[in-house]
């Protein structure tokens, strides 16, 4: 009874260790193999991946190519553009150009001017009336030939006659004023007995002068400011004068009407009553003085803001000396204010005797800025740095020059 059952345990256990050995490799194969499926699957995706991509390459190639050619092909056309486009672009200029020198009509025109009286600079503001003439004789190349060409033209019409007044030059038809040309700041304009109603949106872009007296017969203001403008001019004339039943070309002379008037300044203008220097009452604007304060001292670095290039230039005096450049010498402004005292004059030959170090043989003395003044100094050399001469002059002395 005993040896069956060491039989059945033997054969139990025998089964059991089968069962266990086929179960543990069952494992170890299907880890091998997974293991194996999975480095084949990682070879296949590299060797799939490449093609991909050498597709992705052959395919993104040529998408540049299909940009560039409608880009090539395209600039035909925007070559053509401006073509049409030139046109539409002039008549807005029209428009543009009214912003330009667009200066009232002033018959007062002021000019500042620096002068000395008791030692002290003076700014004085004079103011001018410059009549209608003398705008002209002072007017640039382009603007006398307009006048002459607009000029011609309204005088060829039969019966038309001119008079040049201080404000304007007038042309009649017997009592009925017909056309005025008149200078606004700058620019030569044409003031005519039209309706400027007439011509809103036109290309003649007129201005409408009904509320002005002075205009109360000729309305329509037109400025001449290019070639364009004075064949627009033209036009504008022939419609006033078909208007007043008059035709054009009965009348053919043609002066150079520009030649008559060459440039001549406002001091001989003044000289032949073509523009008046007007009194500060009759300007109603008074003399400006402004004169720099006196300072006890002043550094070179800050001359410049008090006081303007113009005013000190002014202020240096002149003397009728001249000197020999054989040897020019230099010295500066710090230089002297430690050397001199207050209320001294500076030569030449004081500086040889007083200066250290400074070359005797010295013919020509020029005076830098440098450092601080604090002496009222009186300088008299061959040469100053503008910024030198404000120093001295700042601090109440004279600069003398040679």
């Amino acid at each position: 009874m005993f040896t069956t059952l060491y039989v059945f345990l033997a054969i139990s256990a025998l089964i059991l260790g089968l069962v266990i050995f086929f179960s543990v490799r069952s494992k170890r194969q299907a880890a091998e193999d997974k293991k194996a499926s999975g480095k084949r699957a990682v070879k296949n995706k590299k060797k799939v991946a490449k093609p991909v991509e050498a597709k992705k390459q052959t395919e993104v190639k040529p998408q540049p190519a299909v940009e560039e050619k409608p880009a090539v092909e395209e600039k035909p056309a925007v070559a053509e553009e401006p073509a049409p486009v030139a046109p539409v672009q002039s008549e807005p200029a029209e428009a543009s150009e009214e912003s330009e020198d667009d200066e009232d009509e002033a018959e007062e025109q002021s000019e500042r001017k620096l002068v000395v009286e008791g030692g002290e600079v003076k700014y004085i503001v004079i103011k001018y009336s410059k009549s209608f003439q003398a705008k002209i004789i002072q007017s640039g190349d382009t603007v006398k030939d307009y006048y002459s060409q607009l000029k011609n033209c309204l005088l060829s019409y039969k019966g038309v006659k001119s008079r040049m007044s201080w404000r304007w030059e007038t042309f009649r038809l017997g009592r009925k004023t017909l056309a005025k040309l008149i200078m606004r700041g700058k620019t030569l304009s044409l003031a005519l007995a039209l309706n400027p109603e007439d011509y809103t949106d036109s290309k003649y872009v007129v201005e409408s002068l009904a509320e002005v007296s002075a205009y109360a017969d000729t309305q329509c203001l037109y400025k001449i400011k290019n070639d364009r403008r004075v064949k627009y001019a033209k036009e504008l004339i022939d419609k006033l004068m078909q208007d007043n039943g008059l035709s054009a070309g009965l009348v053919e002379e043609n002066v150079d009407y520009a030649a008559q008037y060459p440039y001549e300044t406002t001091e001989a203008l003044i000289a032949r009553k073509l523009i008046k220097e007007l009194t500060d009452e009759d300007a109603q604007s008074g003399t400006v003085f402004k004169k720099s304060d006196v300072r006890k001292s002043v550094t070179a670095a800050e001359v410049d803001s008090i006081m303007r290039d113009e005013v000190a230039e002014i202020l240096i005096e002149r003397a009728e000396e001249v000197s020999d450049k054989a040897k020019v010498g230099i010295v500066n402004i710090d230089m002297l204010s430690r050397t001199f005292a207050d209320g001294e004059t500076v030569t030449l030959e004081e500086v040889k005797r007083r200066v250290n170090g400074f070359d005797r043989k010295v013919t020509y003395l020029k005076v830098l800025a440098r450092g601080v003044l604090d002496k009222k100094l009186t300088v008299k050399a061959d040469a100053f740095s503008l910024q030198a001469a404000k120093m001295i002059l700042l601090t109440g002395g004279k600069v003398i020059k040679k």
